[in-house]
């Protein structure tokens, strides 16, 4: 990756909508409704109001290919995407997803025709195998460069915005509403809203 011209971009809330899909699989496995906007923690066990077990189990539920293979593609995003390729911007996929994931995500990214040179898996919240061969820590993220970070998760666009050095695009969502962001860290609304940042 060239460290001038690359652009990270997270998936889940980013390019796909991930939290509605895990609230149909909340609804229908366990008969709780909880509307997407009420979604107001990065932590499900608060927002939803289930103990750890069924984090666990919904975790599981919704990693299933099939439910993976069905998220709905962000409106915009893909066509945002390939204006910065064809402006010579090179796209990296950060994802916090499983290991396991790797190979249904290529698919999804690839049946919905988003553009991307790089996909990385990041143990982005510490859920994963410290030895796992296909992710890499925090601390190997924070030795790439990039010029643009696309994010949901407060937490993981305050860290690069701050140990990082990088500008931090924040999608909007009902976990990351907090007034005091980083200087780096710009929200944005929609993928259309961001045709202009680069």
């Amino acid at each position: 990756m060239t460290a001038s011209n690359t652009i990270y971009i997270d998936m889940d809330d980013v390019l796909c909508e991930t939290a509605r899909a895990f609230m149909v699989v909340l609804e229908r496995e366990f008969g709780k409704h909880v509307a997407y906007e009420d979604l107001t923690t990065f932590d499900l066990g608060k927002a939803c109001g289930i103990t750890q077990d069924e984090v666990d189990r919904l975790f599981e539920l919704a990693h299933a290919e099939e439910v993976i293979l069905g998220l709905t593609a962000k409106i915009g995003g893909k066509d945002i995407l390939r204006q910065w390729a064809d402006r010579g911007y090179a796209l990296a996929i950060v994802t916090g997803r499983p290991p396991s994931l790797y190979d249904v995500s290529h698919e999804w990214l690839a049946r919905h025709q988003i553009p991307y040179d790089d996909f990385i898996i990041v143990d982005k919240f510490g859920r994963f195998r410290a030895d796992d061969p296909i992710a890499i820590s925090k601390d190997a993220l924070a030795a790439l460069d990039f010029c643009l970070a696309i994010e949901d998760s407060l937490e993981m666009a305050t860290y690069v915005a701050d140990r990082m050095a990088t500008p931090v695009a924040l999608m909007d969502c009902p976990w990351n509403r907090e007034d005091n962001l980083h200087p780096r860290i710009t929200r944005y609304s929609r993928w259309e809203d961001m045709e202009g940042v680069l």
